[in-house]
């Protein structure tokens, strides 16, 4: 897990402390019986599914399966980056050859044994589906510019399906059995630009992004990047889709001046109630999937990033109408456990986080 914004949890290391940790300085018998705390939380995030591209996700949120996955996300990117598809397309001698290309890096040649990748059994015969970008599409292997990939059975029943990013995410984050050439950089396709940050938290994230007029006024007015013949804005244009995992609940008693330039929420604790103090340090004031913890990621995330199409920047923040300081928390910090993507605006930039980098 990379913990990637917030200043308050780095001012707290300086004092030996550890998120999810609390100190308590014994008070002189003499001095008054009420103390003051703060309380400082730490929300911890995660990418519920692969990158989907704004044309995919008009399918795919019809899918069942799909909503499920997508059910508790709350935030949502709306990214671009050059167009990505497969290309030289083959079925032969029992492997699935192809490349995952984008116009701009170096084609990554892959092939997959559906046998050791546990999509078929040993002798069973698979036919391929392709979805393609062009309007002219190929018969004939190697399959030329595919968006898309679906795999099925000799009876007809499906079993999977492949867009690029989300066969990359697979073989990153899942340990998919791709075989690659030494060469290959499945990163160098996994890079995006943030146009517009947004939150999803009274409706269904499908639901919000259904005739969303930010969206429809990126896919209208954002040109492609691609230099490709069938690059479009709708094939370039993408989701990230993110939800709220974990909260980290950290009191500090008694308060500390460390020179925050964010003034703090002074929480009173009356000594005379021998169970105030163990209240304040274990009693978490607000539940995981509160709004407030949205309403927070999503000002932060904009305040951090930029983007160019959210007109409300959050300048003020974190003085935000509804966010954690409502709840008492003085300061807030992110961590991203799972990002299957390099992040970035002319302002901020982040990395793709996998589930490795948690013991890191």
């Amino acid at each position: 897990m990379q913990s990637i914004y917030g200043p308050s949890f780095d001012e707290l290391s300086q004092q030996g402390r550890r998120p999810g940790t609390w100190k308590v300085l014994v008070m002189n018998e003499e001095e008054s019986n009420i103390i003051q705390g703060v309380r400082y939380a730490n929300i911890q995030l995660s990418a519920a599914y692969p990158v989907v591209s704004a044309y995919e996700f008009e399918f795919l949120k019809s899918e069942e399966l799909v909503r499920e996955f997508l059910d508790n996300c709350t935030i949502y990117m709306i990214v671009q980056r050059p167009l990505t598809y497969f290309d030289s397309i083959e079925i032969r001698d029992g492997f699935i050859y192809f490349e995952i290309a984008d116009g701009k890096n170096q084609p990554m040649k892959c092939r997959i044994d559906p046998v050791a990748a546990n999509i078929s059994l040993p002798g069973e015969k698979l036919y391929v589906e392709s979805q393609f970008f062009s309007e002219t599409p190929g018969t004939v292997q190697p399959l030329r510019d595919v968006a898309g990939i679906k795999l099925f059975k000799e009876d007809g029943s499906f079993i999977l399906w492949w867009s690029p990013q989300k066969l990359l995410y697979e073989y990153v984050v899942d340990d998919l059995r791709v075989e690659t050439t030494d060469d290959a950089d499945p990163l160098s396709f996994l890079d995006f630009d943030v146009l517009y940050i947004g939150k999803a938290f009274s409706q269904r994230v499908w639901n919000r992004l259904t005739g969303h007029d930010k969206m429809q006024k990126i896919l209208t007015v954002q040109n492609p990047i691609s230099a490709e013949p069938a690059a479009r804005a709708p094939f370039e244009i993408a989701l990230v889709l993110l939800k709220v995992v974990g909260l980290t609940d950290v009191p500090q008693v008694p308060y500390t001046d460390l020179g925050s330039t964010v003034p703090p929420i002074l929480h009173d604790i009356d000594l005379d109630d021998e169970n105030a103090l163990e209240r304040f340090l274990c009693e978490t004031p607000i539940a995981l999937g509160d709004e407030a913890m949205t309403r927070e990621v999503e000002a932060q995330l904009i305040n951090t990033f930029q983007p160019k199409f959210n007109d409300v920047k959050f300048a003020n923040y974190p003085m935000i109408e509804g966010g954690m300081r409502s709840k008492g928390y003085s300061s807030t910090k992110l961590a991203i456990e799972r990002l299957p993507a390099f992040l970035r605006t002319a302002h901020h930039s982040v990395a793709p986080i996998f589930p490795a980098d948690d013991d890191d």
